[in-house]
């Protein structure tokens, strides 16, 4: 490339720079106190990440340009965004590596030009190529199915001062952007000491590696010259041009990301009607806090309902936070303000008058006549309900008799397993769920969740859980046998069928194998440094892993309601210092612990949305996690022949690891699956969701 970027003499001084040694996103501000710093006194910025989104010149902006403008140069490594079908076409021969390459590019920069939001960005992007102020190169793995995923910088100005970083912030708006992913670095500084300088020298000597094409693990290409000419037809004449047209930047603390503009934008075409059906990690309470805020500012009410007490408290924090002119009201866990006479009325009338105001409240409290008599219903009053499968079951759902003018429900997996019903009763109230939906693939490409590996351990019931399971099927396959049937002549399940489904699920759940896999698991993969979480199914098989882990040596973290001592505490040692935290399902909802980077189910839910919820637990990024690990316990007949009422238990373990497996970038774990499959006699590729019953909290 030719570069016509104009030079400009510059002489800046990275060394007269006071920097920390490390960055936290949502602490320090890195953005302001350590990147912009650095490109004002730098002459060359060399980046290998994992990730780069033309949506980060959002937030570094004119400063970007400007070093750009001065004659700044960027050298930039990173992972092409390449979808399963491109990699098979370069692995297979059936494409050249460039063609590939440059399609996918070019895919890219269309999407982000198609987006008001991204536009922008994607223009400067193309001004930066063009004028031969960046240049970028991309890297994929020579081995393996795993990305290009590391994350270092160097900054080098006119004297030869380097600053050099590294840690888990990929060059992304989220990266960066304070409220975006919590991210972390650490900075050296070659003025700083011996100690330093040879982690400079190790970053310097490692990127010319990268960059020169050296390195025997990953294949770095330039960028497609395709890619690059197309790019050019979008680009400004010159950098001073598009520095023209820089956007303001919004003055507000906090700002939806893109994802989230959109998806209020498509509640607000539905009437302001529906559910947002968004993975774990994307943000869903910040996306409906700026719902609230924009409906409370012309001094509407609104009316939150959440579970548990751990959200009732999480919302209110964050509600204050974010709309800290609104007047606040609690409902639940003995929060009582709102029996006062005539109180949750005014809080929820139509009067503009009485300026912005949210009720918060506990579903159960929402749930009784007290509450529901007391509400003002109209259609100004907006209803957001968290985890919103919850309003379906039979108490929760009287809630839904609130006649709301707006409503908006969030849940990574709004429908009720096994339950048909309830999950009408919701999705006839909200109107069903916003499209497009978010799922852990869109969360993971988009760099809101870090990629994982999948091991999946098969496991056997011993012989007395055996012949309890082979007592339980028998009384079940009974009390179905004199239910009645709906009119599609399907079986109705009665209360006591439902509860023998439970009894027999918990026998798999808690199969004593599964303390003996916790065992060699850790001790096998378990290294100091690491931070770990265990899933167990109760107070009982969690007392069970504790003590037999303990008998060998390993101390873990108890984790849970019951617990002796502080569970902030606890939480806080954990993020500290890592280690083996052991806990149930009191992490399900509300709780998120980013540090994990391993976990290991043994209480091997089927359902759903419990499931997915506890995978996205595992996959919540963190400073220096880079990948994820589950373990996965994985309860099969001894045989077909000998254990035939297990099968169906089987069928549904298969599902649940089948949806973990086609996430997971290992690809081992989907033949292995199918091997245990294959010698039960069960067509994998017919498997289906099969009935269940919703456990509610």
């Amino acid at each position: 490339m030719t570069s016509n970027a104009t030079e400009i003499a510059f002489r800046g001084d990275l060394s007269k720079l006071d920097l920390d040694t490390e960055y936290r996103s949502t602490k320090n501000d890195p953005v302001e106190t350590f990147y912009k710093k650095c490109l004002r006194n730098a002459d060359l910025y060399q980046r290998a990440v994992g990730y780069f989104r033309s949506s980060v010149l959002l937030i570094i902006g004119r400063t970007l340009l400007e070093f750009a403008r001065r004659g700044g140069r960027i050298q930039l490594i990173c992972s092409p965004s390449l979808s399963e079908e491109d990699v098979r076409s370069i692995s297979g021969g059936y494409a050249r590596r460039d063609e590939v390459l440059a399609s996918a590019v070019i895919e890219e920069f269309d999407r982000l030009l198609a987006e008001p939001s991204t536009a922008f960005p994607a223009k400067a992007l193309a001004t930066l190529i063009s004028c031969g102020a960046l240049e970028v190169r991309l890297a994929q793995l020579i081995s393996g199915n795993g990305i290009y995923h590391e994350k270092i910088g160097l900054f080098t100005d006119g004297f030869g001062h380097t600053v050099s970083f590294r840690g888990s912030t990929n060059e992304t708006w989220s990266g960066w952007h304070a409220e975006g992913n919590f991210e972390a670095i650490e900075v050296f500084c070659d003025w700083d000491g011996p100690s330093d300088r040879i982690r400079i020298e190790k970053h310097r000597n490692h990127f010319a590696t990268l960059w020169s094409g050296k390195d025997p693990s990953v294949t770095v290409s330039a960028f497609p010259e395709t890619a690059e000419i197309y790019l050019r037809k979008y680009a400004a004449n010159s950098i001073e041009e598009i520095m023209e047209s820089v956007p303001v930047t919004p003055t507000s603390r906090r700002q939806p990301l893109p994802h989230q503009t959109e998806a209020l934008e498509a509640w607000r075409r539905q009437g302001c009607r529906g559910i947002f059906e968004h993975a774990t990690g994307t943000g869903k309470t910040f996306t409906a806090i700026v719902a609230i805020r924009d409906h409370v500012r012309t001094g509407k009410p609104a009316l939150v309902l959440v579970p548990s007490r751990l959200l009732l408290h999480q919302w209110a924090e964050e509600i204050s936070d974010e709309i800290p002119d609104a007047a606040l009201m609690l409902a639940g866990d003995g929060q009582n303000r709102w029996k006062l006479h005539g109180r949750l009325k005014s809080m929820t009338a139509a009067d503009l008058e009485l300026g912005p105001r949210v009720t918060l409240a506990m579903m159960p409290t929402a749930a009784t006549d007290l509450f529901l008599a007391g509400v003002a219903e109209s259609d100004e009053l907006l209803l957001v309900v968290d985890e919103v499968h919850q309003i379906g079951s039979p108490i929760n759902s009287r809630a839904l008799k609130i006649a709301a003018g707006l409503r908006l429900g969030l849940s990574a997996t709004p429908r009720r397993y096994g339950d048909t019903e309830g999950t009408k009763r919701l999705m006839d109230y909200f109107g069903g769920v916003v499209p497009p939906p978010i799922t852990l693939g869109d969360a993971m490409k988009a760099g809101r969740l870090v990629p994982y590996q999948y091991f999946p351990h098969a496991i056997s019931l011993n012989a007395d859980e055996a012949d309890q399971w082979l007592d339980f099927t028998n009384r079940i396959k009974k009390e179905i046998a004199r239910s009645s049937t709906d009119s599609n002549g399907k079986k109705l399940l009665s209360e006591r069928a439902k509860m023998l489904l439970i009894q027999r699920s918990r026998i798999a759940k808690k199969a004593t194998a599964k303390v003996d896999l916790a065992v060699r698991t850790i001790k096998r993969e378990y290294r100091d440094g690491q931070s770990w979480l265990i899933y167990c199914e109760d107070s009982e098989q969690l007392g069970d892993v504790v003590n037999a882990l303990r008998v060998t040596g390993i101390e873990t973290i108890e984790y849970h309601s019951n617990m002796i001592g502080d569970r902030v505490a606890t939480m806080e040692w954990f993020h500290k210092f890592g280690g083996i935290l052991v806990s149930i399902k009191c992490l399900d909802e509300g709780v998120d612990i980013p540090k994990v980077s391993h976990a290991l189910i043994l209480a091997s839910s089927q359902n759903p949305r419990q499931f997915i919820q506890r995978r996205g637990r595992v996959l919540r990024i963190s400073p220096c996690k880079n990948m994820a690990q589950i373990h996965d316990a994985i309860v099969r007949p001894l045989s077909s022949e000998s254990e035939p009422e297990q099968l169906g238990l089987l069928r549904g373990e298969l599902i649940r690891a089948i949806e973990f497996a086609n996430g997971a970038i290992n690809k081992s774990a989907g033949a292995e699956l199918r091997a245990i499959a294959m010698e039960m006699g069960i067509d994998i590729d017919d498997l289906a969701a099969r009935d269940g019953v919703e456990e509610d909290d």
